[in-house]
């Protein structure tokens, strides 16, 4: 049989029995988590911002999101005493693991959303077997989360995920207060599918798994009571999907942007979701094809323990890139990628052959996301321009930096290190000083063309900067219109790869260089390549390491960068931007067609009158280095 790790990265998730077998895989380690009561998994000493029932409450209630569909399904699991026994003595207030009745804007509505959709999807599992007394105890309980107020964002949905389970068995909600949250939800909805994680139209993975997952589990569930509303959900869930699809590459890597990115194939639920609706926005082979590589990607990344749970991190377990409210049992919001295990065998989604991503290499604006994405062997980058989420760790190098891609996740802390000789992916950095350094934070306005994205920005209160960016010939293009009244040092840096180049000094000698010097290629291993170039010749260039474990993607990663001082006044800079698998980047544009591409984006050909773009004094250099061999 193997190791439980074998068999994780040799499930080939070919048929249904592949994926419940993956299923039970993943959830067999969580089984020695359980508490004495049955009403706690409890995963390991690191915590989160709320309190440790709270926390264990999460390890109890996330693999349900996986159970249920794989129960209603007709798949057999062995375990539901102890969840029985969990809901038994979570929901009796006289028990020592009660779970607590949810307060304001509390964790425990987060995963009280998931106990509903177990309840409404297996009650002869969770509900029949109780005493008339339990019962009464879990309806009451679940019941109290139509009474404490939610995140203003997709916690929205989680009280009325909890009500589909209460209407499943037989008990009566608060029509009103679900009807009060769901009209809530449609003031966050933008446009062709999409929608912001709040009123201030945040984008980021939770349009997949979380709103429109629930939307369409709703439009499956209620869609009798509902009719209308199903209807909407059904139909905006079709339009998302033919933005989504650009999140995904070749191999199946999901866009790495945003915040939550610990839930790792939790970005396959969407697909699954649609299938559970019936909803057939692309061909099934597609939906079919785009979930089972994105979950079979993640199987060939090292994100489980020796045990085989899953970690904290993204593509390896890494705290340091989590959230605040990310504890030990949140990865397993990953188990929503099961939602398919409810259907038949015969379901056209199973009956379906994988289809290849349907989309060929170019560029595709999603005015939706305020997105321009390219595809380019297979992989894709990302330029936003959506708003940046700056109130929790690690947020705005999740939502802020030029570019994101599926092949080259971002860094966080990217501009922290900068003092010391490290820096981050993908920003341009100033400081007046050479150790206070300011990157992007908050996009303060933006533009969203055809193939082209604006966005304004400051640095610093007195330092205003506009960034056009598009794509032109496999090259990302940034053009930097920079006002300051103080003199600045100024770093700008690429995508980061697996290497280590050492940066000690490395970062003073990048300014006490005089004149430009092109732009660097830096290699690691075969796959992965990143390189930036200063066409007008007015940076010189050169390689950083990224601090130690601020990749998502690496433990160990650098970055090519272009440095400059800066004297106060307007400043034009110009950087050509590279990220892939191949040899070599093809050649760089011309500055007459990069000069033609960006006098069409309004207001910028008096900016770009004179510039010089000389691919003639271009000299980029190219830096090998050995892959990281934990990679």
């Amino acid at each position: 049989m193997g190791t439980i790790l074998d068999r994780l990265r040799s499930n080939p998730l070919r048929t249904r029995d592949d994926a419940r077998q993956l299923l039970l895989d993943l959830n067999a380690p969580l089984r020695a988590g359980f508490s004495p009561g049955r009403a706690q998994v409890r995963l390991g000493l690191d915590s989160a911002h709320f309190d440790r029932k709270a926390e264990w409450f999460e390890g109890f209630a996330r693999p349900l999101w996986g159970l249920a569909p794989l129960v209603a399904g007709g798949g057999h699991f062995e375990g539901w005493e102890d969840f029985r026994e969990g809901f038994r003595n979570g929901t009796d207030p006289k028990h020592a693991e009660y779970w607590e009745e949810p307060g304001d804007h509390d964790q425990r509505s987060v995963e009280m959303a998931a106990a509903g959709f177990a309840l409404a999807l297996t009650p002869e599992e969770l509900w029949t077997p109780l005493s008339p007394e339990a019962r009464g105890n879990v309806a009451r309980w679940l019941g109290s989360i139509q009474r404490v107020a939610m995140a203003d964002n997709n916690w929205h949905f989680f009280p009325v995920m909890a009500g589909l389970g209460l209407q499943r068995v037989g008990e009566p909600i608060d029509e009103a207060s679900r009807d009060r949250h769901l009209a809530r939800l449609d003031e966050f909805y933008l446009r062709d599918g999409w929608y912001g994680d709040g009123i201030d139209g945040y984008i980021d993975h939770y349009n997949g798994f979380a709103i429109q997952f629930y939307g369409l589990i709703y439009a499956a569930l209620a869609g009798d009571r509902d009719p209308e509303r199903a209807a909407r959900y059904r139909d905006r869930a079709a339009q998302f999907a033919q933005g989504f699809q650009h999140w995904f590459g070749a191999d199946g890597a999901t866009l790495a942007m945003g915040r939550s990115l610990t839930y790792r194939f939790a970005t396959a639920a969407f697909w699954g979701a649609l299938a559970y609706a019936n909803v057939e926005a692309l061909p099934w082979g597609v939906i079919r094809g785009l979930w089972a590589r994105q979950i079979r990607w993640w199987m060939e990344q090292p994100i489980t323990d020796e045990a085989g749970r899953l970690r904290i991190g993204y593509r390896w377990p890494n705290i340091l890139m989590s959230e605040n409210y990310n504890s030990q049992g949140s990865p397993y919001w990953a188990f929503k990628a099961f939602l398919p295990l409810a259907l038949p065998e015969d379901h056209p989604f199973w009956q379906a052959e994988e289809a290849p991503h349907p989309v060929a290499d170019g560029v595709t604006t999603i005015p939706g996301a305020s997105l321009v994405v390219q595809r380019q062997g297979g992989d894709v980058f990302a330029l936003p321009g959506g708003p940046t989420r700056t109130h929790m760790r690690g947020a705005v190098d999740k939502y802020a930096k030029f570019s994101y891609s599926t092949h080259l996740g971002p860094t966080v802390e990217a501009e922290r290190w900068i003092e010391y000789g490290c820096c981050g992916d993908n920003i341009l950095a100033v400081s007046p000083d050479g150790q206070d350094w300011h990157m992007r934070r908050a996009i303060l306005g933006r533009r969203v063309g055809e193939d082209w994205i604006e966005a304004s920005w400051r640095p610093l209160p007195e330092v205003s900067v506009e960034t056009l960016q598009f794509f032109e010939g496999g090259w990302e293009i940034r053009l930097h219109a920079l006002d300051t009244p103080v003199a600045l040092q100024a770093v700008e840096s690429g995508h980061a790869v697996p290497c280590r180049v050492g940066a000690r000094g490395r970062l003073a000698a990048l300014f006490a260089q005089e004149g430009g010097s092109g732009g660097t290629l830096l290699r690691a291993g075969e796959a992965y390549g990143s390189a930036i170039l200063d066409p007008s010749g007015k940076r010189v260039s050169g390689v950083l390491d990224v601090m130690p474990n601020t990749s998502l993607m690496f433990p160990q990663a650098a970055v090519p960068v272009l440095g400059a001082r800066l004297g106060p006044g307007t400043h034009l800079l110009a950087s050509a931007v590279w990220a892939g698998r191949a040899e070599a980047p093809g050649e760089a544009p011309s500055g007459a067609a990069v000069l033609e591409r960006a006098c069409r984006c309004g207001g910028w050909a008096a900016r770009l009158k004179g510039m010089v773009w000389s691919l003639d004094t271009v000299a980029l250099r190219e830096d090998r280095r050995a892959l990281d061999p934990a990679f």
